[in-house]
């Protein structure tokens, strides 16, 4: 018999995280693609948006593991959370 990974919430959180935030992402990319061919402005603020998103994307990835969990707490704290 296989043997697999306990499924911890944070495991299963990490993994719906992921799944949903690919779709949200590719469907969002479609709707920016149609909003821009009907309003060239709001295509333009939402490719800068996506293109933004990119950017801090990356740098969290640069960021080492430690720094990235302290960052977090630090923005959830800031907005009122935990």
């Amino acid at each position: 018999m296989a043997k697999y990974k306990k499924l911890t919430p944070e495991l299963i959180e990490g993994f719906l995280d992921k799944m949903f935030g690919r779709i949200a992402t590719q469907a969002g990319k479609q709707v920016a693609k149609d909003m821009g061919k009907k309003d060239p402005k709001a295509g333009e603020l939402l490719n800068r948006a996506w293109k933004l998103a990119g950017d801090m994307e990356k740098h969290l990835k640069s960021m080492s593991p430690s720094k990235r969990e302290k960052y977090k707490k630090d923005l959830w704290k800031k907005a009122g959370i935990k």
